[in-house]
């Protein structure tokens, strides 16, 4: 399995990403970090009517199959 690096906000976001289980407003506070997640094929960026393009992320098949790995991951560092 490759090796990735992702930063702690990443991780931190993915965790919270799963444990609300999407229900997270995309701002200009966490949209670096979603933008991270997306790059390592983790996340897919999608539109929504009300908030319009890039306002939503969704866990892609790579991050649903690494979910344990990097839900580990994130209780290590916290």
């Amino acid at each position: 399995m490759q090796t990735m690096t992702l930063s702690e906000a990443a991780v931190a976001l993915f965790r919270l990403h799963i444990e609300r289980r999407g229900d997270i407003v995309v701002n200009d506070a966490n949209r670096e970090a979603y933008r991270e997640l997306e790059r390592a094929g983790l996340m897919i960026q999608g539109n929504s009517f009300r908030y319009g393009p890039g306002s939503i992320y969704s866990v892609s098949r790579l991050g649903f199959e690494r979910k344990a790995e990097l839900l580990a991951f994130a209780r290590e560092s916290a």
